[in-house]
């Protein structure tokens, strides 16, 4: 796996660090199209909103989106900056911003995302189980 982060906090706890190298991963699995992969780092029962969609997304709706999304989309570079991850017993609370510039068939394009996401422990990881996210201002204006 590559690695996604150029600059993260130093002082991170080790569950802090844990939840960080889950969000990496599961953007890794976007990036490389492992649909399957990406899916299973979300919650059965995962509600949020993205930037994407005009109605609240869920695991089918997610699952769909972003199946299409990568066959039709190639990320050429990717950024992930954490901002905050604050611990709340096996719920984490996660902020950052991911830079991506992306190709498809209608060219390239610089995309900015914010994200807040609610991320549950499981046995073996931790999982998603609330996102919203919207795009940066750099990305809209054309």
């Amino acid at each position: 796996m590559s690695n996604l982060t150029s600059n993260k906090p130093k002082n991170w706890s080790k569950e802090q660090n844990e939840v960080w190298q889950c969000i990496e991963d599961h953007w890794d699995h976007l990036i490389n199209k492992r649909v399957d992969k990406f899916s299973a780092y979300i919650h059965e029962d995962m509600v949020g909103y993205g930037h994407e969609s005009p109605i609240p997304v869920d695991k089918p709706w997610l699952e769909k989106w972003v199946g299409f999304w990568t066959k039709s989309t190639d990320i050429v570079i990717c950024e992930l900056r954490p901002i905050d991850i604050k611990l709340h017993g096996d719920i984490a609370i996660v902020q950052y911003l991911i830079f991506t510039i992306e190709k498809n068939v209608e060219g390239g394009k610089r995309v900015i995302r914010r994200y807040t996401m609610t991320w549950k422990k499981q046995e073996k990881k931790w999982v998603v189980i609330a996102s919203h996210n919207n795009l940066m201002d750099e990305t809209l204006r054309k």
